[in-house]
């Protein structure tokens, strides 16, 4: 489901106050940084993993491709205006599924405990973050096909709906 052209706006402004991990109004390394290790306190995997090193790799290599794509100023920061104006594009283009996919494996790795390939519901708890949500309904939500756990396919379905449609 794609966001009408009015809720991408609302979409760029929510997801830019996500990434802006410091507050300080610019989107900067550290904020990327920030995100992933966060996400490995989240998931309690050690800093030294092989898992929170694919982790911080992709939140880097997201922070790059964004710093290309948007610090249209080339300050070495994005502002809100920077993300904001460019967001439609990037969902239009591919580049934001193309920058997701490797946060999304990284973190669907880390989430998914015991390795064998799914997110059961005690999973969920340590990804999702999203306050002021039910989590039983935002876990039945994204467990698209009702059998108690998360595939990759409804994850990463999932994390895209939540960037480009706020669902």
């Amino acid at each position: 489901m794609m966001a009408q052209k009015s809720s991408f706006r609302e979409s760029a402004e929510r997801n830019f106050k996500d990434l802006d991990a410091d507050g300080d109004g610019f989107l900067t390394r550290y904020d990327y940084l920030a995100l992933a290790q966060r996400r490995l306190e989240q998931t309690g995997v050690r800093a030294d993993a092989p898992e929170a090193e694919a982790v911080v790799n992709a939140f880097l290599n997201a922070w790059d491709t964004h710093a290309r794509a948007l610090d249209t100023d080339r300050d070495g920061q994005i502002s809100k205006e920077e993300y904001v104006t460019s967001f439609e594009s990037l969902v239009r283009t591919g580049a934001l599924e193309a920058v997701l996919a490797p946060i999304t494996r990284a973190t669907f790795a880390v989430a998914d405990r015991d390795g064998d390939g799914w997110i059961t519901m005690e999973d969920f708890r340590t990804v999702w973050n999203r306050a002021d949500t039910d989590l039983a309904a935002a876990f039945s939500r994204v467990d698209a096909d009702g059998d108690g756990r998360i595939s990759f396919e409804e994850y990463s379905r999932a994390r895209q709906g939540l960037l480009i449609d706020g669902v």
